[in-house]
């Protein structure tokens, strides 16, 4: 068996063990945590197993491009490291309709430090919170205070391809930021970068050079975005 071959054996058996992990897991963990395994080798149909799908609307099967708005991960997939498993734990999304999740990420990386999985709980705790309101008004007795929930948006439709996604990421950030000034035009590309780094695009194969494409600049140019948008972050 060749080295590749048996990376792609050691990559797939540690799929299927993490596969039969979520649906263990998903067996007893409640209703409002949802665990999910990406298999990143295959970002198209990147869910490879998924317990407590009603948590965000999704499916086996399904892209990276109906995952969670502002989930970082996908960045930290895309990032260089030697690490085997790269952890991130307790961070904030957004579903597809808005609501906040609290989130926990592990990315697993082949041998060649490549990432091929991710596996990945989100938690909605709105219920609990609108519980506590509820109950703090029933019974009268001063409890700490709860977050209001947030008002919740229009759920955003499942895009078909990545140019339809690309298109409404471009559309917000230009709305985000009008003007005709050079610096305006370089803002509103550069969130429109952010938006589609965080969505996964860069993950689908071709997903740099559709997005140049997309805001009329040079592959080169998304890379020096990235790199910025990384200078900033850290």
């Amino acid at each position: 068996m060749t080295e590749q071959a048996d990376e792609m054996s050691y990559e797939q058996e540690m799929l299927q063990m993490l596969a039969a992990a979520v649906r263990a897991i998903g067996s007893v963990a409640p209703g409002n945590t949802e665990i999910v395994l990406h298999d990143l080798r295959n970002p198209e149909f990147s869910i490879a197993e998924i317990a407590n799908a009603h948590v965000t609307g999704r499916k086996k099967g399904d892209s990276v491009l109906a995952g969670l708005r502002k989930d970082k991960a996908f960045i930290t997939a895309l990032e260089e490291s030697q690490e085997r498993v790269t952890l991130l734990p307790d961070y904030e999304t957004f579903s597809r309709d808005g609501t906040p999740l609290r989130s926990s990420t592990a990315i697993y990386r082949g041998r060649d430090a490549r990432p091929f999985a991710a596996l990945c709980i989100n938690v909605d705790n709105n219920g609990i919170a609108q519980a506590l309101n509820l109950l703090q008004t029933l019974s009268g007795v001063t409890l700490p205070p709860v977050a209001p929930a947030p008002e919740v948006r229009t759920a955003e439709q499942p895009h078909d391809s990545i140019e339809d996604l690309m298109k409404e990421i471009i559309s917000n950030a230009t709305g985000l930021n009008p003007g005709s000034r050079r610096a305006d035009a370089k803002k509103a590309k550069m969130m429109a970068v952010q938006q589609m780094q965080e969505r996964g695009i860069f993950l689908m194969k071709g997903g740099v050079e559709k997005a140049a494409d997309a805001l009329g600049v040079t592959r080169y140019t998304i890379y020096n975005y990235l790199d910025e948008l990384k200078s900033v972050a850290s």
